[in-house]
């Protein structure tokens, strides 16, 4: 594998690189990797079919379809749909829900593109769309919030945890306000970010949708599922056969089992521990050259890194690329965007949410790694001051 195809006379080996941007996304366990590969050699059969061989294709599915659910809801209840990631299960409710312009929507402002980009298309075109403001520590006003449900929201979105800043929300009051306020609302969860790394409950928290993916818990990419509560409707905005009531068309077999293998084999405990002792030695020997912590930082998976001296991220990210350190700025799919809406919704100027590295750790890190970042980090910033 070339990691380095401006210079073949130095090509990094995966030993090499430091990687810091598990937010981003995750890389494959092993098991995942071998489930996966003996799915695509002996259970390629299409599910849709009825001879022998795809029947036991589609009984694989439905118990991924369980193990993934469980972990949602002990119950178990609710119906889950396979997707091919948060993207598409997020649009799948917004605009299944959002169906006509004398509904009113509400979104927490900060919000994945996945959520943000359907959310500004419906506006454009002319419905009622508007955005709950965040604290300067990130977490969604509450107070705003309240002001801002009318009797005719039909929905809510918010992420569970923010991918910019690792911001965990307060979900469970979110739902308490706005079932006080309007119990009529859809409450639907991007719970991406959270999902696996924390332990919840979807439906004691009184969510009517959750998305979740498979890349960001050590899964394939792109499948993901869409947890929709029991008596919950949502207009399809996709057309064709049977396979699943909300989203036609045959299954990616290889990539749902890999997604209920890396499931039932995340140690959410075990992997805190472990990711909360990288967070404790990054926050312990970060303090140096003027650097902050953008946002409550109460979430180890997660760090907003803000960068002294008028020092862009970018530049930095460069320069530690370099060094085979590989670090974010941010959501990984708003990073070509020249604006972080998060940081400038939690108050900061424009100009200082340039000046970012986002820090997000996973179950393959290790101490010395971070070390091995801060040493670097340390000396990167001494040669741009």
């Amino acid at each position: 594998m070339i990691y380095d195809r401006g210079n073949e006379g130095h090509k990094k080996s995966p030993q090499e690189i430091c990687y810091f941007d598990n937010a981003a996304t995750t890389k494959p366990s092993d098991v995942v990797l071998g489930e996966m590969a003996l799915a695509e050699r002996e259970l390629y059969f299409n599910s849709a079919a009825l001879y022998k061989q795809s029947l036991n294709v589609k009984r694989e599915i439905a118990n991924a379809n369980e193990i993934i659910k469980k972990r949602l809801t002990k119950s178990g209840e609710g119906e889950l749909v396979f997707t091919s990631g948060a993207t598409e299960s997020n649009n799948m409710v917004i605009l299944g829900k959002v169906t006509n312009q004398r509904q009113h929507m509400l979104v927490a402002a900060g919000e994945h593109s996945s959520v943000y980009a359907p959310s500004v298309n419906l506006q454009n075109n002319g419905f009622d769309v508007e955005y709950v403001p965040l604290l300067p520590c990130g977490e969604i006003d509450l107070h705003a919030l309240r002001g801002l449900i009318r009797s005719n929201t039909a929905l809510f979105v918010f992420g569970m945890v923010n991918s910019d800043t690792g911001t965990v929300q307060n979900a469970s009051e979110i739902v308490r306000i706005i079932r006080n306020e309007n119990p009529r609302t859809h409450i639907h969860c991007d719970a991406v970010q959270g999902f696996c790394k924390f332990n919840f409950d979807v439906e004691k928290l009184g969510l009517d949708s959750a998305s979740v993916s498979a890349h960001k818990v050590y899964g394939p990419k792109g499948v993901g599922a869409l947890w929709i509560r029991k008596g919950v409707t949502l207009k399809p905005i996709m057309f064709g056969g049977a396979q699943q009531e909300y989203r036609p068309g045959t299954e990616n077999n290889a990539a749902i089992i890999g997604f209920a293998a890396a499931v039932e084999i995340f140690d959410t405990a075990k992997y805190f521990d472990h990711i909360k002792s990288l967070h404790a030695r990054l926050i312990k020997g970060l303090p140096f050259l003027g650097t902050t912590i953008n946002g409550s930082n109460l979430n180890p998976y997660i760090t907003n890194v803000g960068l002294p001296h008028n020092m862009l991220g970018q530049t930095v990210l460069n320069a530690l690329s370099a060094k085979g350190i590989c670090v974010g700025l941010g959501s990984a799919c708003a990073s070509t965007s020249s604006k972080n809406r998060t940081l400038l919704a939690m108050g900061l100027p424009e100009a200082k949410t340039k000046q970012v590295l986002r820090i997000s750790f996973g179950i393959y890190n290790t101490l010395a790694e971070v070390d091995v970042f801060l040493k670097n980090l340390e000396e990167v910033l001494e040669n741009l001051k």
